[in-house]
């Protein structure tokens, strides 16, 4: 009788606490801004963990292939019994890549944020995750998911697409491109990146050999290195960058340093050192556009110095010259 009472007792709160997330969940898909506030409390690995939910849920839906993660799994910590017990989850279930590839088809038809917001904090995958959160934490959480909507919207003037450029991404990643004409000085409303400053012990935490460290850059004004997460981080670097970060403390916006036409990609400019001394092991565009310049332009000198007219098979100006 003990033991079923207390099964009963169990199944109640759980009852209940499916209710309260149920009625969080409607809250937080009705009351909302299109464009989230600029700060935010999350922690590294709480960016590193929304992060990964919101590119599982909503881009690689729309891309097709699994783009960058932090982490191939988030883990959390659960009283066992008596003890502490590590578990890690996927960030969905199989059967929900479907479901969240036809709530990414939905949106971009009906641009319904209401919509998309409860299908996605509904998935099971997210409510066994969110429903450990704070009411505060599950309010960044769906904020963070809406900067991903974002992509999507038809006013964005951006859209995401793949990129074939980077060996250090087996040449499958994705890249930013515009949908309309920008011109210097706008600022891209609905593109944003987000920032966490990261101690040294963060710093080895997050760095996995997965190639998470592209998302960690060292800030020269605060000193010490930064997590750089949200849609932003899908913006490549280029030596010569149509773009710039602004930050905001906690957040940056994108502005634009030069025009850009539809369908031209979005960069901004990483950094001197980013890969490695100078940027030699660089791949972006400008200098794959100097180096096949250069090839090029070795390749007409070699040309020109044994490209000589020939005057007979066994005999030419460039066989006499190597004999002598």
């Amino acid at each position: 009788m003990l033991s079923r009472a207390r099964s009963m007792n169990k199944e109640m709160n759980q009852l209940y606490k499916d209710i309260q997330l149920d009625e969080e969940i409607q809250d937080l898909s009705l009351r909302f801004r299109q464009i989230p506030r600029q700060d935010h409390s999350m922690t590294p690995m709480e960016l590193c963990w929304f992060d990964d939910f919101a590119t599982t849920l909503i881009v690689d839906p729309v891309l097709g292939f699994k783009s960058h993660k932090m982490n191939k799994k988030y883990s959390f910590v659960s009283r066992h019994f008596i003890k502490l017990k590590t578990f890690r989850r996927r960030y969905a279930y199989e059967d929900e890549h479907r479901v969240a590839k036809e709530v990414m088809q939905k949106f971009k038809e009906d641009q319904d944020f209401t919509n998309a917001i409860y299908s996605i904090l509904s998935m099971r995958s997210v409510r066994l995750f969110i429903e450990k959160l704070s009411f505060h934490k599950k309010t960044e959480f769906r904020d963070h998911i809406i900067r991903f909507f974002n992509v999507f919207h038809h006013d964005a003037g951006y859209t995401i697409v793949e990129c074939n450029r980077y060996s250090l991404e087996q040449n499958r990643g994705a890249k930013l491109v515009a949908t309309r004409n920008w011109y210097r000085g706008d600022k891209i409303e609905r593109l944003s990146g987000v920032v966490c400053l990261l101690s040294q012990s963060e710093e080895k935490v997050l760095l996995q050999p997965e190639g998470s460290d592209f998302s960690v850059m060292y800030s020269t004004r605060k000193r010490c290195s930064t997590l750089w997460l949200g849609p932003g981080a899908y913006i490549n670097h280029d030596c010569k960058p149509t773009c710039e970060f602004v930050s905001h403390g906690s957040t940056a916006h994108i502005r634009v340093l030069r025009d850009i036409e539809p369908g031209h990609e979005i960069t901004c400019y990483y950094g001197s050192e980013f890969f490695g001394p100078g940027n030699a092991d660089c791949e972006c565009c400008t200098c794959d556009d100097k180096k096949r310049e250069q090839q090029a332009a070795l390749e007409a000198a070699l040309d020109t110095e044994n490209n000589e007219p020939i005057l007979t098979e066994k005999r030419t100006k460039y066989e006499l010259r190597s004999r002598s």
